[in-house]
């Protein structure tokens, strides 16, 4: 049976295909941190859910 090999690719060019993934899945990554705190929904909240008009720390703090 013959043995596959892969092919030799130069070095430089191999660290260049890192360093641009690395630097495309940094820049994804932040972009969709960027998109989910500044994008508003374009749903509406589910019917059966009453809008929070308190939050959790409120109703805490006061006994109910």
């Amino acid at each position: 049976m013959a043995r596959h090999r892969k092919c030799a690719t130069p070095v430089p060019l191999d660290r260049a295909r890192r360093r641009l993934a690395a630097g495309l899945t940094a820049a994804s990554a932040l972009a969709a941190t960027f998109l989910a705190t500044a994008v508003t929904p374009a749903a509406p909240p589910a019917p059966d859910r009453a809008p929070s008009a308190a939050g959790s720390d409120l109703a805490q703090a006061s006994g109910k």
